[in-house]
C-alpha cells in the first residue's frame, strides 16, 4: 500500500508529456515522511493551527457518558468512568492523541496494565490496574505487523507495534530509554483520522496543504527580507576627489559612517564629503499572503476568519461559526464517538476495568451548549420550556433543561422551596381580598373557582357589576327581545301560504366559565307569549 502511494506521488505534477516536473521546478518535496509533518507542525506557525483547530473544538470541555437519562441517578458504569476520568484525565488524552494523529497518519494511546507489553492484556482486571494512558505519534509508534488472516475480523489491522521513547524524554530532549519495545495490539488504542483506502493509515492534515505552506514560507520569508533591504536602502558617501586623507582620518571617517548607517547615531560630521540617502520603497506582500491563506482555509475546510482569529472563532461571522459548529458536530458523531470513545470503552469493558452496560447501551453527551452564548442559551431554554404547553403534557422537565441546555445541576429541594412564590390572596365577589373576618356570605363556596363570580339569574339594570379576579368579567346571562315585523316574516315564508301574523321572539344567551377558565355560550330562541 505504501509502495502504491509513493508510485502515485511520483506521477503527481508531471506535465507536458513528462517533460516538466512542477514539483522539481517549484521546489516542492515529493515524498513526505512523518518526521516532516512533525517538524512543520513545530516550526510552521499557521500549520500548528491547521493541525489543532479540529481536535481542540471536538474535545473542548470533554464529554459525558450517560447510561441512565435521569440526571439524579448515577449507575455503576457512570461512576467507574468518572473515577477513571478524574484519575487519568481521559478526555485530555484523547485530545493529545487526536493532535498527534493529525500531524502524521495515525497515533496510538498506550494503555498501561500488568504484564509484558508484547503479550495480550490480561482479563479480569480491576480499575486500579489501569496505570496510565500515554499517546504516541506515528514517528514514535511504528506498525510492525498486520493481521494476515482474511477470515479474522481484524484482517489488515495492526497486531504489533514498535514504540520508542517509551520511558520518557529527559530535560535535554534525549530519550531516557532509546530501545524500542514491541507492544501487543490489545494494549493500544489506534487513532486515525481521514481513513479512506484502508483501516490503518489516515491522512495528515498537513499533506494536502503542504505545497501551499511552502509557498507561504517563500512569500513571507522573501517579503520580509525584501522589506528589510528596501525599507532603508542605504547611503551614498560622495568624497571630494581633490581631498587627501591620511590613514588615521580615513579610518575614523569609516568608523563614523558605519556607526551612522548601522547604529543609533543620527548625525555625522563630514569634511569634503556629501552624504545622500537612497530613500526607501517598502515591499507589500499582503495580497500574496492573503491568497495563500484563502487556499489553505478552503482546502482544510476551516473558515478563514476562524483559522486566523481566536481559538473559538469570536472574530468569525455568524454564518461561519454556524458552519464550523456543524462540522464539529459531524466530526464528533462520525469520528470522535464511534472511532475513539466507544472502542476505548469496549476495550476496558472486555478486560473488566469498566462494568458492562445494559444491552451495551450508553450515550456520549457532548457539550454542544459550549457553542452558544448566554443569549443563545436563554433562547433555546425558552423554546424547550415552551414545548410542554402545545403538546398538552410533559415533553421536557426543568431538570433536563438545566442539564442539557444550561449545564447546571438539578435544583435541590431547598432551592425549589425558596424559588416557589407564595400564593397570593384572591378576590371575593365584591372585588376585595379574602378576609377571614368577612361575613359568611362573602366567602366563596367550596369546589368553585375563587376568581369566577357565581352565576346570577339576571343583572339589575344600570347596576355596576362587581369587579372579579378574572381579567374581564363575563356576565352569565344575556336576554335580547326582538320585534320581528310582518314584512320580514312574510319574506321568509314559502310561496302560496297564508300570511303570518307578527310575532315577538326572545333570544337568551347563557355564558358559563369552568375551573379551567374555558367559556361556554348557550343561545336559546323562544317565542314570546
Amino acid at each position: 500500500m505504501l509502495g502504491l502511494r509513493q508510485k502515485l506521488a511520483s506521477l503527481a505534477s508531471i506535465t507536458f508529456n513528462g517533460t516538466r516536473d512542477l514539483f522539481e521546478a517549484l521546489g516542492y518535496k515529493r515524498t513526505l515522511q512523518a518526521v516532516d509533518f512533525v517538524q512543520r507542525y513545530r516550526r510552521g506557525g499557521l500549520a500548528k493551527r491547521v493541525v489543532e483547530a479540529l481536535p481542540k473544538e471536538t474535545w473542548r470541555a470533554g464529554a459525558e457518558l450517560v447510561e441512565n437519562e435521569d440526571p439524579e441517578t448515577v449507575t455503576p458504569f457512570e461512576e467507574a468512568w468518572n473515577e477513571l476520568e478524574e484519575r487519568l484525565h481521559i478526555w485530555s488524552t484523547f485530545l493529545r492523541a487526536d493532535i498527534m494523529a493529525g500531524q502524521g497518519r495515525y497515533a496510538v494511546i498506550l494503555i498501561g496494565a500488568p504484564g509484558q507489553m508484547e503479550t495480550p492484556m490480561p482479563t479480569k482486571l480491576s480499575a486500579d490496574k489501569l496505570f496510565y494512558l500515554t499517546p504516541f505519534g506515528e514517528d514514535d509508534a511504528a506498525v510492525t505487523r498486520l493481521e494476515a488472516d482474511p477470515e479474522n475480523p481484524r484482517f489488515g489491522c495492526p497486531t504489533e507495534y514498535s514504540i520508542k521513547r517509551i520511558s520518557g524524554v529527559t530535560s535535554d530532549g534525549k530519550s531516557a530509554d532509546t530501545a524500542q519495545k514491541k507492544v501487543h495490539w490489545t494494549r493500544v488504542l489506534h487513532v486515525a483520522d481521514g481513513l479512506c483506502s484502508d483501516r490503518v493509515y489516515g491522512e495528515s492534515r498537513l499533506e494536502a496543504v503542504w505545497n501551499y505552506f511552502d509557498d507561504l514560507e517563500k512569500v513571507v520569508g522573501g517579503g520580509s527580507e525584501a522589506f528589510w533591504l528596501r525599507v532603508h536602502q542605504g547611503f551614498h558617501f560622495n568624497l571630494d576627489p581633490d581631498l587627501t586623507l591620511d590613514p588615521a582620518t580615513k579610518d575614523d571617517l569609516k568608523a563614523k559612517a558605519e556607526e551612522f548607517a548601522n547604529g543609533m547615531r543620527r548625525y555625522i560630521a563630514t569634511k569634503g564629503m556629501d552624504v545622500e540617502a537612497f530613500g526607501s520603497d517598502v515591499s507589500n506582500f499582503a495580497a500574496q499572503v492573503d491568497s495563500l491563506v484563502t487556499l489553505i482555509a478552503g482546502t482544510t475546510e476551516i473558515p478563514k476568519r476562524i483559522l486566523m482569529g481566536s481559538e473559538r472563532g469570536e472574530l468569525a461571522s455568524t454564518q461561519d461559526r454556524t458552519n464550523w459548529n456543524d462540522r464539529i458536530t459531524d466530526r464528533r458523531n462520525s469520528f470522535a464517538g464511534p472511532q475513539v470513545v466507544r472502542p476505548f470503552v469496549k476495550l476496558l469493558q472486555d478486560v473488566g476495568i469498566l462494568p458492562t452496560t445494559a444491552e451495551d447501551h450508553y450515550d456520549i453527551r457532548w457539550p454542544e451548549i459550549q457553542f452558544m452564548s448566554e443569549d443563545e442559551q436563554a433562547t433555546v431554554a425558552g423554546k424547550w420550556a415552551g414545548l410542554n404547553g402545545p403538546a398538552g403534557g410533559i415533553v421536557v422537565t426543568p431538570a433536563e433543561i438545566r442539564d442539557r441546555i444550561l449545564g447546571l445541576p438539578p435544583l435541590t429541594p431547598k432551592q425549589i422551596e425558596e424559588a416557589t412564590p407564595e400564593a397570593e390572596p384572591v378576590a371575593d365577589d365584591a372585588g376585595d381580598p379574602a378576609d377571614p373576618n368577612a361575613p359568611p356570605g362573602d366567602t366563596p363556596k367550596p369546589n368553585e373557582p375563587d376568581d369566577v363570580p357565581a352565576p346570577k339569574p339576571k343583572p339589575k339594570e344600570k347596576e355596576p357589576v362587581a369587579a372579579a379576579a378574572v381579567p374581564v368579567p363575563v356576565p352569565p346571562v344575556y336576554e335580547i327581545i326582538l320585534d320581528l315585523p310582518e314584512e320580514f316574516l312574510r319574506s321568509l315564508q314559502a310561496p302560496e301560504t297564508e300570511p303570518v301574523a307578527p310575532r315577538r321572539m326572545k333570544i337568551t344567551k347563557t355564558v358559563e366559565r369552568d375551573e379551567h377558565r374555558n367559556v361556554t355560550a348557550v343561545v336559546e330562541v323562544h317565542e314570546e307569549e
